[in-house]
This record gives structure tokens, C-alpha cells and sequence, in this order.
């Protein structure tokens, strides 16, 4: 019942994070907000870590696992998600990263030999692509248009958490919250070092209006307790299961979007999403004794 509750609690949080990156974006360029989210997210990691007496490790391979963690679930996504944003709308985006727990079913027997691609896997993967065609539509054929651009740095973006769910499953050995937070700490200097290079925030005017409201919700939220329960839950029910996450995140990302900014929902994005549901089902769907979620 505690893994199905905070299940249930980080799709609800991811899925909340795609309407405020939207927001974030409007008035803060996108490296700054990640860099915000990033801050606000690993300082309350810290203290969280303080309070328990834990430490961070003090060698160099569990740093380097760390590494790979913060820039593949964290940096390179937040980045590529809140880009992507810029062109499409928050709830494209979430349709757009449900394409992750077919990927990550794909990649699963190349990282983990007990893992194989059934017939049934194989039909899920080949209609899960079949639905991010139909989403992104005919302009990506052509390769024209900025909002293909965004879509596919949304796509890029579900593939790195595709990656870090199978990468966390087989390495993340350290403590749940010792690996958020060192994982969160190594990804924030290097995403500070980078939008100082590249926007200078600094000189921009960063004001307390709804932009940074809402990148303070990314941080407290999607980011630091959303870090925390993911490397938590990941060892405990495994990638595949992890994964259904995306049964709920899409849908609600999607709702969120037209509640909250009025966006609306196009024909081909209702196709898609029956689609990819469908396909994350075939594909996580393990019979009725592995069903339900522990």
C-alpha cells in the first residue's frame, strides 16, 4: 500500500510539472529555470540528508554513478523539456514522454539479461512509435518548423529517463535519499556552470511574478521530492513496473494543460494517446499476478 501510494503521488507530480515549466518558461529562459529548480530542489535534498545523519559516498565510482544519474534524469531532460516547451504546449509534452516506458522495455534485455522481447513487447514498441508518428504528425517528414524541433527535444527527453530507469534499476545501490541528493548536487553545479555560460541570469530581470512561482514548485516538487520517491520506488518494483507511471502522467499532464492554460486537444493527439496507451500496456503488462502494484 506505501509503494502504491507513492506511486500514485509521483504521476500526479509529474504530471503537474509540465503545465509549470510552461509557466516558468514565459518569463525565465530555460537553463536558468532548470538551473532555479535545481538550487531550490538540492537544497532541501541536503537538509532532508542532514536530518537523517546520512553522508554522501567519498568514492569515486559511486560519484561516477551519480554523474550519469543527475545528467540523464535530471540536466539533459529538464533542459530538453523545458526547450521544448517553448514551442509546443505543456500538454503535447506530456503525450510526447509517454513514449518512455516503450523505449525503455526496448533497451531493458541490452542492460538486463532476464529481460525479453516477446511478441507481445515487440507489437507494444512497434505501435508505440506508430502513435509518436501520428503525435507529431506530417511536418516531421517534412523537417520543417520550430514546433518539430520542440517535439523532438521532449522525445530526446524520454529517452533519457528511459535510460535512467534501467540504469538506476541495475547500479542505484546507495540509499535512496543519499543517491537524490548526490545525484541532484553533481547535476546543479554543472547546470549553473552552463546557464551562466550560455544565458547569463544574472543579467536578466528575475522577478517573484508566476514564472518563478512556478519555478519554485519545480523545485520543491517535481524535482526534490519527485528525485526522492523515483530512486526510492525503482529498486522496490523494478523498471517495468516503474514505468506505468506513464499510464497516468500523459493523461493528466494532457488535462492539466487544457484546465489550467486552456490548450486544446487536437484529433491526432486523442489518436496518439490511445496508441501509446496501448502500447505501454502490451508492453508493461506482465499477467494478473504482476499486475497490481505492491
Amino acid at each position: 500500500m506505501k509503494n502504491m501510494l507513492l506511486w500514485i503521488t509521483l504521476a500526479l507530480i509529474w504530471s503537474s510539472s509540465y503545465l509549470a515549466i510552461k509557466l516558468g518558461i514565459q518569463s525565465i529562459p530555460p537553463l536558468t529555470l532548470v538551473a532555479i529548480r535545481m538550487i531550490i530542489g538540492t537544497s532541501l535534498l541536503l537538509i532532508v540528508l542532514r536530518l537523517y545523519a546520512l553522508t554522501l559516498p567519498t568514492d569515486l565510482q559511486s560519484w561516477g554513478i551519480l554523474l550519469v544519474s543527475g545528467m540523464m534524469g535530471n540536466i539533459i531532460p529538464f533542459s530538453l523539456i523545458s526547450y521544448g516547451e517553448i514551442h509546443i504546449n505543456s500538454g503535447l509534452a506530456a503525450l510526447l514522454m509517454s513514449i518512455a516506458p516503450v523505449v525503455t522495455v526496448l533497451l531493458a534485455p541490452l542492460i538486463h539479461p532476464d529481460e525479453v522481447l516477446s511478441p507481445k513487447i515487440i507489437a507494444g514498441i512497434t505501435i508505440g512509435f506508430l502513435g509518436l508518428i501520428v503525435l507529431i504528425g506530417p511536418d516531421a517528414l517534412q523537417g520543417l518548423g520550430q514546433h518539430v524541433t520542440g517535439q523532438l527535444a521532449v522525445f530526446g527527453a524520454a529517452l533519457c529517463y528511459a535510460f535512467t530507469t534501467l540504469f538506476a534499476r541495475k547500479y542505484a545501490k546507495l540509499p535512496a535519499l543519499v543517491m537524490a541528493s548526490g545525484s541532484m548536487l553533481i547535476g546543479t553545479v554543472i547546470i549553473i556552470i552552463t546557464a551562466f555560460i550560455a544565458e547569463a541570469p544574472l543579467q536578466n530581470d528575475l522577478m517573484l511574478d508566476r514564472s518563478m512561482l512556478a519555478a519554485i514548485y519545480l523545485g520543491l516538487f517535481p524535482t526534490a521530492l519527485a528525485t526522492l520517491i523515483y530512486f526510492y520506488l525503482v529498486p522496490k518494483i523494478g523498471a517495468a513496473r516503474m514505468s506505468q507511471v506513464n499510464f497516468v502522467v500523459p493523461v493528466a499532464g494532457a488535462l492539466i494543460g487544457v484546465a489550467f492554460l486552456h490548450e486544446a486537444i487536437s484529433p491526432n493527439m486523442i489518436v496518439a494517446l490511445v496508441l501509446i496507451l496501448l502500447a505501454v500496456f502490451l508492453v508493461t503488462y506482465r499477467g494478473r499476478k504482476n499486475t497490481n502494484l505492491p
